[in-house]
């Protein structure tokens, strides 16, 4: 996620420098030809060009906010993973505290409380279509045993697994008396709450914006990029001025390319980019919250942006 309240230029140029190119090589083209013997009827009537300049920021307006849509749908989902992780976590340590509550019992409501740390790791690193070993062992085998850590790693969906395992430690509790059926139903209720929010940033996840209409922005940026400059140089040629055809024509593409790429990283929030939601960050928090509840010491501090980004 971008903090920063400025424009990075260096990042904006890595993206864009190929648009940069093909607008001043269209607007050099635009230049040249009508100022030849060649082909000086090459023009595109002014007209043309803004109903295709109206249709384009029209359908950027569309995709953009259709993009900011998914993305604040993420934010809003990783928003319920907080509140879920503290209720959950409230739920079942406060089910540990009775004197009559059996030492191995209060260690199992505790060892959920641990797993979850590992869930929502796992749930981060499994959106971000991370895979490394060092990575999940650094971030996600530190809050498990190690039999556990094993068992997860064999599954296609880790995360499940996990939620799984948590049921059933839940379960387990339940069958041997230690918690009665209400407070069952409740923690439950919330397992599966955490479990819908899986479902819904899967959800996001694994079903992109329309290609067609990615493909068919894009397409339609350059055909108004193409057109542009034949329809606007001999208006800078009244003016004595005709090769200002190149950089307007560039700065009025770069304008458009921006909006376009904007659409595009928005309606990824889970690429690992830095436009995504802040997902470490909320884990961190997460982590902070549970670790001082389970009165652990090892805590880690809240994450920083650095260089005006908090991953």
């Amino acid at each position: 996620m971008i903090t920063r309240d400025h424009l990075q230029l260096s990042t904006s140029l890595r993206y864009s420098w190929r648009n940069m190119v093909y607008s001043a090589i269209c607007a050099s083209a635009a230049f040249a030809l009508v100022h030849s013997p060649i082909a000086p009827w090459l023009e595109v009537p002014i007209t043309v060009v803004a109903i295709l300049g109206t249709a384009l920021a029209i359908i950027l307006g569309f995709k953009n906010s259709s993009a900011y849509d998914r993305w604040w749908e993420a934010r809003k989902i990783w928003g319920g993973v907080v509140n879920d992780s503290r209720t959950l976590t409230r739920q079942v340590l406060s089910l540990a505290l009775p004197a009559n509550v059996p030492a191995q019992s209060r260690e199992a409501l505790r060892g959920m409380v641990r797993m979850h740390l590992a869930w929502i790791n796992a749930l981060r690193l499994q959106l971000r279509r991370i895979g490394d070993e060092e990575r999940w062992k650094k971030e996600v085998s530190v809050h498990l045993a190690a039999e556990q850590y094993t068992a997860m790693r064999s599954k296609t969906n880790k995360v499940t697994h996990l939620g799984l395992q948590q049921g059933f430690v839940l379960k387990g509790l339940h069958d041997q008396g230690t918690i009665d059926s209400i407070l069952y139903a409740q923690v439950d209720n919330t397992l599966a709450r955490l479990t819908d929010l899986q479902g819904m940033a899967e959800r996001i996840r694994s079903t992109p914006l329309p290609r067609p209409y990615d493909y068919y922005t894009k397409t339609f940026l350059n055909v108004f990029i193409l057109f542009f400059p034949f329809g606007v140089v001999r208006t800078f040629e009244d003016y004595t001025h005709a090769w200002l055809v190149v950089p307007v024509t560039v700065i009025i593409g770069w304008i458009f390319y921006q909006l376009y790429i904007f659409g595009k990283v928005m309606s990824n929030p889970f690429e690992n980019w830095q436009t995504d939601v802040a997902l470490d960050a909320i884990c961190t928090t997460i982590t902070i919250d549970l670790k001082e509840a389970l009165g652990d010491t090892d805590a880690p501090n809240p994450l920083e942006p650095v260089d005006g980004v908090l991953m």
